[in-house]
């Protein structure tokens, strides 16, 4: 049975929203903004220390916004500035001890929601699923990329 496009897309608006209260339940973990979280995590994927024009690129806001966000982490010493050995203009952002805590956290918080959520539907279900989204995600990728080059 072929899908109706605009129940298809009310399944999708309700996933977005499942999948905003995931970030809600990091960020809360966290007890930081959402733009807070992403470089706090993004740090702790890395772990290496990022220039901050990096971080302003992946998380596509200028420069000055990714100085505030810093400013905060900072603060909260979750994160620690170092300047460049080569270049004194160029900072980078390197998380700490206490970041790396509070990121790991985060993420078995995100882990042990999904172990809920798969403890509640068969294996075969769930592998179905999976290979279902997978679909989904690698037809949506393909249609976005052919859209933004205009194709």
């Amino acid at each position: 049975m072929k899908m109706n496009p605009e129940n298809f897309h009310g399944l999708v608006i309700r996933l977005q929203v499942v999948f905003s209260e995931i970030d809600y339940a990091q960020k809360a973990c966290l007890q930081a903004g959402k733009m807070e979280c992403q470089l706090l995590n993004y740090l702790y994927k890395v772990k290496e220390p990022v220039n901050m024009n990096e971080l302003a690129k992946v998380l596509a806001v200028s420069h000055s916004r990714v100085t505030r966000i810093m400013d905060n982490l900072v603060s909260k010493r979750l994160v620690v500035r170092k300047p460049s050995e080569l270049d004194r203009r160029c900072w980078f952002a390197l998380i700490t001890d206490k970041g790396k805590k509070l990121a790991e956290n985060s993420q078995q918080t995100v882990m042990d929601q999904q172990k809920k959520i798969l403890a509640q539907i068969s294996d075969k279900q769930a592998d179905e699923i999976f290979q279902a989204m997978k679909v989904y995600v690698e037809k949506y990728e393909n249609v976005l990329k052919a859209t933004l080059a205009g194709v």
